[in-house]
């Protein structure tokens, strides 16, 4: 994590995701810009290659490779991201297209910012018009369920949509919580397809694993619990990432979960006010030195107050 985004980036760099107000248009394929609001902590995110990176542009497919992963970007404007479930579907059948000319079908984890998540009523609402369309783009893979990435999608109050992405040229293992029903299991109150997307990946490299957290709010079984209470919706979010960490530890062989260590978190709040009674609880229970970035954005759910999303690596 950094404070500002370097003129130039290093030939090892996969990605640099800078959050905040529009940025000047860069030719650089690895600058990501996310307009939502930075609240504190590092508003830059590094993304790093231990080799060189080669990038590129591709069908509006901006990304860099270091023929392990590929990390990648693409963004519809609003003018083009009507009807939501339909520009979804059609961007998600191209990015798989993509990526597995490049020789990368594994799906690690993804990032989608919607522009007004929670415009709309019932299964009118964009969030479920959006998860509608990534269903349908998804479920044309025999057994997909057994295969998603990790995700977050949050609401933005800018245009249209922005996604980015990390894949590689094999899988992950897909972890689920035991505390929450998996989200692509969902009962229909939420919407006409269930949100598509794994809890959490673990994904082994030669050195050390690392965990890909999805964003992970308040939700128990299926439910929000504790609508409009923010230091409450953190513990019980605290306590379901606690839960995937057991459970990662269980597929590495072992059951200390103490042995993964933070090294991204994010923390989205519906409202910048909720940040002050959050922040001290959640820099203990993540440990001295961890860089949390807090952004302002609009959550899945109109009852969540918050989520928060993590990168741990096995230490």
């Amino acid at each position: 994590m950094a404070t500002t985004a370097p003129p130039v980036l290093a030939p090892t760099v996969l990605a640099c995701i800078v959050h905040g107000h529009a940025a000047p248009p860069d030719d650089d394929p690895r600058r990501i810009h996310v307009e939502l609001p930075a609240l504190r902590g590092p508003a830059v995110e590094i993304w790093e290659s231990a080799t060189p990176v080669r990038c590129g542009d591709e069908d509006g497919i901006r990304y860099a490779e270091n023929g392990a992963v590929l990390f990648g970007q693409i963004s519809v404007p609003e003018a083009e991201f009507e009807p939501v479930e339909h520009s979804v579907y059609r961007i998600y059948t191209r990015l798989d297209g993509f990526l597995r000319r490049r020789g990368f079908p594994a799906w690690l984890r993804i990032w989608n910012f919607i522009a007004h998540i929670n415009r709309g009523e019932a299964d009118g609402e964009r969030y479920r018009r959006f998860t509608l369309g990534r269903y349908q783009a998804l479920a044309l893979e025999p057994d997909f369920e057994r295969h998603l990435p990790a995700a977050t999608a949050i609401g933005t109050h800018t245009g249209g949509l922005l996604i980015y992405f990390l894949a590689a040229r094999t899988p992950g293992v897909q972890i689920e919580n035991p505390r929450q029903i998996s989200a692509f299991r969902y009962p229909r109150q939420y919407g006409p397809r269930s949100p598509s997307f794994s809890r959490a990946i673990y994904r082994p490299w030669a050195d050390t694993p690392d965990l890909l957290v999805s964003g992970t709010a308040s939700v128990v079984g299926h439910e929000t619990l504790h609508a409009g209470d923010a230091p409450r919706q953190l513990a019980e979010t605290l306590a379901n990432i606690d839960a995937l960490l057991a459970r990662a530890a269980q597929v590495h062989g072992d059951t200390d979960h103490r042995r993964w260590q933070p090294e991204q978190v994010k923390l989205y709040l519906r409202e910048p006010a909720l940040l002050e009674p959050i922040w001290r609880p959640l820099q203990q229970a993540l440990g001295a030195g961890v860089p949390i970035t807090a952004l302002q954005g609009d959550i899945c759910r109109t009852d969540l107050c918050l989520e928060v999303e993590t990168l741990y690596r096995r230490c």
